[in-house]
């Protein structure tokens, strides 16, 4: 503590390579991340190739219809299945390696070896696929590395029921992905992105059309909530919606219209990328509403990568160690560290 407030991380957890891959461990693979839409796996065959915790894994519909997540490496010599991306393949010729033609099926077992048929020791059914969690909620697809990690619905706590206040993604047309990288430590994002104080210095748009924002720290289910009270924005009404930033690395927009959802991919201990998912209202809005819209969130995105990559570049110099947060101002962040700490502690102990 100084000055009776509390202390700011270090600036080394923000820097050091020894730090990411320690949060990668305890916190990225053990939490739940986003993969896809389900709409992009609506049929027989139909896959998508994404990451979680920089590990390549990949979704897959069976012909039983049923959803199955892998790693997306083979269990010959490490090569790729499929490409990142979405696609759809003939699951009558099987899932096959790019690298030597193993092939799987699409519950993961290994139904091809070349080279291996006639070794009488060769076994099959000790070369499948690892598996990866997947588990669906509101239109969304989310896979998770931990086996002992808690089911989706516990992972997400109150957010369900704060869903419900709002329309779900499947009563809304989806509309585009935006995609982003930028020069700056997740946690650098993050204690940004759970906390109002910045609104005025940092985005003037937003904080225009924002009329009243009350923060909502919650321990069930570990995020910070933001309900927002709009005024007009564009051309779109005065109305109400929640934000959400859910521990580690997801963000969630409902509001009376739309939704919208980021996911946060560290990258390394200075980088991260940013995939923007936006759901707009069904096709009796004028296009031009929305395109408008969406140009707004894609500007608030820009001015927080901006002022995240200028906070990176000074906690790297060494002259800042650490400050001070208020618990006025700053309960989103506050709050978020000590989730951070938490799932250290937790990890190590």
């Amino acid at each position: 503590m100084t000055d009776n407030f509390p202390q700011t991380l270090p600036a080394s957890w923000y820097c050091g390579a020894a730090q990411f891959a320690r949060e990668e461990k305890a916190i990225f693979a053990q939490n739940w991340s986003v993969l896809a839409r389900a709409d992009q796996l609506s049929k027989p065959g139909n896959y998508v190739a994404g990451q979680i915790a920089r590990r390549p894994v990949f979704v897959i519909r069976g012909e039983d219809g049923t959803l199955r997540g892998f790693h997306n490496v083979c269990r010959h010599r490490a090569g790729p299945l499929f490409d990142p991306g979405a696609g759809r393949c003939n699951l009558s010729y099987g899932v096959r390696c790019r690298y030597h033609g193993w092939t799987f099926d699409a519950n993961g077992a290994l139904l091809k070896a070349p080279g291996f048929e006639t070794n009488g020791g060769f076994r099959p059914e000790d070369h499948g696929l690892f598996p990866v969690r997947v588990e669906e909620w509101n239109g969304l697809l989310f896979g998770c590395l931990d086996a002992e990690a808690p089911a989706l619905l516990s992972w997400l706590g109150d957010i369900p029921a704060i869903a419900e206040e709002f329309p779900k993604a499947s009563e809304m047309r989806y509309y585009r992905e935006v995609v982003a990288e930028g020069e700056a430590n997740w946690k650098a994002y993050g204690d940004n992105s759970v906390e109002g104080y910045h609104l005025p210095f940092v985005h003037s748009q937003l904080n225009q059309a924002t009329l009243k924002i009350e923060l909502e720290p919650h321990e069930n289910g570990k995020f910070v909530g933001f309900r927002i009270a709009y005024g007009p924005w564009g051309n779109h009404p005065p109305s109400r919606g929640y934000w959400i930033y859910k521990f580690p690395c997801l963000l969630l927009h409902f509001s009376e219209y739309d939704f919208n959802l980021e996911q946060i991919y560290p990258l390394s201990p200075r980088k991260i990328r940013l995939v923007h998912w936006f759901w707009r209202p069904d096709d009796t809005t004028p296009q031009g509403d929305y395109d408008e819209f969406t140009e707004g969130w894609q500007k608030t995105m820009a001015e927080d990568m901006e002022i995240c990559a200028a906070v990176q570049q000074n906690l790297e110099v060494g002259a800042y160690e650490r400050g001070v947060l208020s618990p006025e101002k700053e309960p989103g962040t506050i709050f978020f560290q000590k989730l951070l700490g938490e799932a250290l502690a937790d990890a190590a102990g």
